[in-house]
């Protein structure tokens, strides 16, 4: 394939007992799991994009420029600003801002499930602080009583769950890189647009760099919450990805779920369909049992003539297409 405009992707992710993504707390000591239609688990398209853009830089050290806090607006140099965009404020002048090429869509839990509340217990060799201030030498004295010699003791909750995660991420192949902006005639009411001007446009063999840099920290995706103590990864597990010659979403909406774990082949089937008329070159990752009906899973896609293969090799062909590019 020669002509991308877009490269869409969506996958299945299986974690143990996890939280990615926790909510304020209910109790004060309890952090909650963040959830959606009955009992299901999600980590927010805001964090699926924090845990992306600290995978890319980890494959890739030096070339994120900035913050996202103080962007720096460098499109051509900076692949922080370019792959994800900022809103960069001036005084007096209004605002520079960059529409990111890639978009994320929350990691949504598939199965209905139970909560599981952890507690976690800190102890210290210090002693807990005194419950009053003591006003002489004497009232300090007594106020060491036997509670507050015993070791400090916090007690906290945390709510996990295991589940079946469906991430989907598109990214504007043809915009990477690549920025414009209205030129005008005039100020006000009467300014007239004269327009656009081309104000960064990276060279193709950098473009593609970049994509297969997104392409394969999709692979290593793990920096979510709670990972010190509850390690999960969100890395496909099944993921069915699309190279387009004109931008799409379709295929976001493959591999969806039953509250049981069932992918639904029948909406899987249309889809497939509608990319293959679109002229989409499909890619296929598969590992077993991470859904329930895998056999019927199987057979749809080679109705499509797709080929199950290890997801790492699935990623690897698409990201060699994707450096086999030759044309815009």
């Amino acid at each position: 394939m020669t002509h991308i405009k877009g490269i869409t992707i969506v996958w299945l992710s299986k974690t143990d007992l996890s939280n990615l993504n926790a909510g304020e707390g209910g109790g004060g000591n309890v952090t909650e799991l963040k959830t959606y239609d009955n009992s299901k688990p999600y980590a927010s398209g805001q964090s699926v994009r924090h845990a992306l853009r600290e995978a890319i830089e980890r494959n890739n050290p030096g070339v994120f420029r900035c913050t996202p806090e103080s962007p720096c607006g460098d499109i051509e140099n900076c692949w922080l600003c370019d792959l994800f965009g900022y809103l960069n404020p001036k005084l007096d002048e209004g605002f520079d801002r960059r529409w990111s090429p890639i978009k994320a869509t929350p990691a949504l839990g598939q199965i209905a499930s139970d909560i599981v509340t952890d507690l976690l217990i800190r102890m210290s060799e210090k002693p807990k602080p005194k419950t009053r201030r003591a006003q002489t030498e004497d009232e300090q004295e007594n106020s060491d009583n036997e509670e507050q010699r015993k070791r400090d003791q916090r007690i906290a909750y945390v709510q996990m769950m295991s589940n079946v995660y469906r991430v989907g991420l598109s990214l504007d192949f043809a915009n990477i890189g690549f920025a414009k902006k209205a030129k005008y005639d005039g100020t006000g009411n009467k300014a007239e647009f004269k327009g656009w001007e081309e104000i960064a446009n990276i060279e193709l063999d950098e473009r593609k760099k970049r994509a297969v840099a997104v392409l394969e920290a999709i692979g290593g995706i793990t920096d979510f919450a709670k990972q010190a103590r509850n390690a999960a990864s969100l890395s496909p597990d099944i993921f069915i990805a699309s190279i387009h010659s004109r931008y799409s979403h379709r295929t976001l909406r493959a591999l969806e779920c039953n509250d049981n774990g069932k992918v639904s082949t029948d909406t899987l089937k249309f889809i497939l369909k509608d990319l293959q008329d679109d002229g989409a070159k499909l890619f296929f990752g598969f590992t077993p049992s991470v859904v329930e009906n895998d056999n019927e899973l199987l057979e749809t896609v080679k109705e499509f003539e797709l080929e199950p293969m290890n997801p790492i090799q699935a990623l690897r062909n698409l990201v060699k297409t994707v450096q086999n590019v030759s044309q815009e």
